[in-house]
């Protein structure tokens, strides 16, 4: 749980300086296809670093709530 948290906060790092980084240097082309090109692949990265950050702090909270879960459950229970 403490690996992907970790993971999962240096991803939003990632992900916030990526997006400062474009919004602060969009790209300008003279072609309308090398534009197209250039934002769209702008989005997916911009897309792929969040959907990180987030698939990792699900991990992360899944993870958690499941050592919680183990820490409050009796141990010689019979599940039957």
């Amino acid at each position: 749980a403490l690996t992907a948290g970790l993971i999962s906060w240096l991803a939003l790092g990632m992900s916030r300086r990526m997006v400062v980084y474009f919004a602060m240097h969009p790209p300008h082309y003279s072609s309308p296809i090398a534009q197209n090109i250039a934002i769209t692949l702008k989005t997916l990265l911009v897309g792929l670093a969040f959907l990180a950050t987030f698939s990792s702090g699900f991990v992360a909270l899944g993870l958690t709530l499941l050592f919680l879960r183990s820490l409050f459950t009796r141990q010689g229970a019979d599940p039957a």
